[in-house]
């Protein structure tokens, strides 16, 4: 009887212990279903930020006061677009002067070219007379010498006007740096200054970018980088944007890679910008390697 007793035992040990094992490989075959059911992206994943490739902190070049703004954040604008000025009035009057000088150069010119012209007139006369013997020759050689620096006061006169349009020509080109313009297509990211503001040399007026730059730079993990080439197609997926893909093209791949976290910087160019695009936003990215 207690023999029998034992191997009742062991046999209802050993229904427990199938019955645990089923619900177990049960268990691992739900978690291979779920497995299946949500495979990991085809590709190479990175997460990074929008940046723009060219991106320019732009002011003027003389110091002054603002007295003119037109551009602000947001602001489409074009290349050679007027976007601010600086009070200009004593730079005019610089500009005026100097077209004055010039004004007073050319007609020294005139003058001394009616000179040298009545000098050489009088010099062939006496050159003529003295051959004839009607004049002496020191009186042949008076005019001849009066004629030389009639012509050397002419080239004098020229000189001075050479030098009257390249004092006009800087002081025009140093009146245009009171006017502020665009120097490519783009749209104005910031306005630093306000009207009235003085301002000095080379501070940033305003930041503007080139909207066709507009791209993500992400970091990829290099141990799976190397699989990574220009051309290759990309998704680009933005953060305040999280159910609509973008489609993309990597751009560039950097040389040298972040040596603390290991990754590899990667830019995906947009086939079509975003609109509008938020600089700085967090996006991920998904580059279609073949994988």
């Amino acid at each position: 009887m207690k023999l029998s007793w034992t191997w009742g035992g062991l046999a209802i040990l050993a229904m427990v212990l199938a019955a645990a094992a089923v619900s177990t490989l049960r268990g691992k075959a739900g978690d291979g279903e779920a497995l299946a059911a949500a495979p990991e992206p085809r590709g190479v994943y990175g997460i990074g930020t929008v940046e723009a490739r060219v991106q320019s902190a732009i002011g003027f070049e003389v110091a002054g006061t603002l007295v003119d703004l037109t551009a602000d954040q947001g602001d489409a604008i074009a290349k050679g677009q007027v976007l601010a000025r600086l009070a200009d009035g004593e730079q005019r009057a610089a500009v005026a002067q100097a077209e004055a000088a010039l004004a007073q150069a050319r007609a020294r010119l005139e003058r001394a070219r009616a000179a040298r012209d009545q000098k050489k007139s009088v010099d062939q006369r006496r050159q003529t007379l003295e051959r004839k013997g009607t004049i002496s020759t020191e009186a042949a050689e008076d005019a001849r010498a009066g004629a030389d620096i009639a012509s050397a006061d002419v080239a004098v006169a020229m000189a001075d006007i050479e030098a009257s349009r390249a004092l006009l020509e800087r002081e025009r080109q140093r009146l245009a740096k009171y006017t502020l313009a665009a120097p490519y297509d783009g749209v104005v990211i910031r306005r630093d200054r306000e009207l009235g503001a003085a301002v000095v040399a080379a501070v940033p007026i305003f930041t503007m970018v080139d909207p066709a730059t507009v791209w993500v730079r992400a970091y990829v993990d290099e141990a799976r980088a190397g699989r990574l080439a220009v051309g290759q197609p990309a998704r680009v997926t933005l953060r305040s944007l999280p159910g609509r893909d973008f489609a993309g093209r990597v751009a560039r791949i950097d040389i040298e890679a972040d040596r603390v976290s290991e990754e590899r910087i990667v830019h995906v160019a947009f086939d079509a910008i975003p609109q509008p695009f938020h600089l700085g936003e967090q996006a991920e990215v998904v580059v279609e390697s073949g994988e």
